[in-house]
């Protein structure tokens, strides 16, 4: 399917992580708070499946860093790109997240001050520091990913990426046989090379591939399948059906079958998905647990944090997000305006 140069946006993917955003809200103010603190009253409904919404937010990173990369000049290009889009909103977030819980919240949402400070990294879990906030734990992964990505990128190899999927999925597998069979797996290997989730980011690349034109669109069908695979010797076998409904959901993307979701309603989503997700969690939870202690139903505790979460995160994303990363990204391009490329093959 040739499509030519990708554009330098696609909605329907920034709409995809809105909606995924809201489903992990979904997941943690009703089903996950139910069971780690529990409502004040039972809730009439709860929702699970949103707890998976982050495997969806890891394909759309597949997809979108590895078409980002092709655009790439030089590595410190795509260095300030994520910094800037990633950093300063998460720093802010993290000032916020600390005032709330500090002010309002539950005595055990409240870390040491070192571990606090150490959040500001975004690597706090690999450094043995509980997280401000638990959502924060796909943000390392993420981060991970980049990393790697990068490596791939300085290296010149984005044009073997086929072989190097090949290779994660055999270390995904040995991870999986390592576990069922009770045996060592280093953990700096298992967290730095992001293996219990880098066959989600690989489906991503593959699903970019097939979107771009690609050359060999049987091999990358079946290296999707082969994700799958991995996913099932790697991981509980829920996460083969949440694999499988992401690759529905990116199937019907590449039809074409989710173009309903380029509207002005699904763009703001989607440009709040990053601040959403900073946010939610521990604000959430603190005033969940303030309102219902107040005597407010846990009904509308929940509906009422959810206000006050997207409030906040409409606040973060146009105050300090957006402004941040533009200002970021202009400077960077005037002092550097046309570095001559600097990977080879590229």
């Amino acid at each position: 399917m040739e499509r030519g140069a990708p554009s330098r946006r696609v909605v329907e993917l920034d709409a995809l992580r809105g909606l995924a955003a809201l489903a992990v809200v979904a997941f943690h103010f009703t089903t996950f708070y139910g069971q780690q603190v529990g409502h004040a009253t039972p809730l009439p409904f709860g929702f699970p499946a949103g707890n998976y919404g982050v495997h969806l937010f890891f394909l759309i990173s597949g997809f979108v860093i590895f078409m980002t990369l092709e655009r790439t000049r030089t590595a410190m290009d795509f260095v300030v790109s994520r910094f800037s889009r990633l950093f300063p909103g998460y720093w802010a977030a993290v000032g916020l997240t600390a005032a709330v819980v500090y002010a309002i919240g539950m005595p055990e949402q409240r870390i040491p001050l070192r571990d606090l400070a150490l959040n500001f990294t975004m690597v706090q879990q690999f450094l043995g520091v509980e997280h401000l906030d638990g959502s924060y734990w796909t943000l390392q992964v993420e981060l991970f990913f980049y990393a790697q990505m990068l490596l791939w990128f300085v290296l010149g190899a984005l044009t073997r990426m086929r072989w190097i999927i090949l290779a994660w999925l055999v270390l995904a597998v040995v991870y999986g046989e390592s576990m069922q069979h009770h045996l060592h797996f280093s953990y700096t290997v298992r967290e730095l090379l992001i293996v219990r989730h880098i066959p989600f980011f690989a489906m991503g690349i593959l699903f970019y591939q097939l979107y771009r034109g690609s050359e060999r669109p049987l091999f990358d069908v079946a290296l999707i399948a082969l994700c799958l695979l991995a996913v099932a010797i790697a991981l509980p076998p829920v996460f083969v059906v949440v694999g499988l409904v992401c690759c529905a959901i990116f199937g019907l993307f590449l039809a074409g079958a989710l173009r309903w979701l380029a509207t002005p309603t699904f763009a703001f989503l989607g440009t709040l998905s990053y601040s959403i997700y900073l946010l939610h969690q521990a604000i959430g939870f603190a005033l969940i647990d303030r309102l219902e202690g107040a005597g407010v139903p846990s009904i509308v505790a929940v509906l009422l944090a959810v206000g006050a979460v997207m409030s906040l995160a409409t606040l973060l994303a146009f105050a300090v997000e957006r402004p941040a990363m533009r200002a970021i990204r202009r400077v960077w391009r005037q002092r550097h305006p046309a570095q001559p490329l600097a990977v080879a093959g590229h």
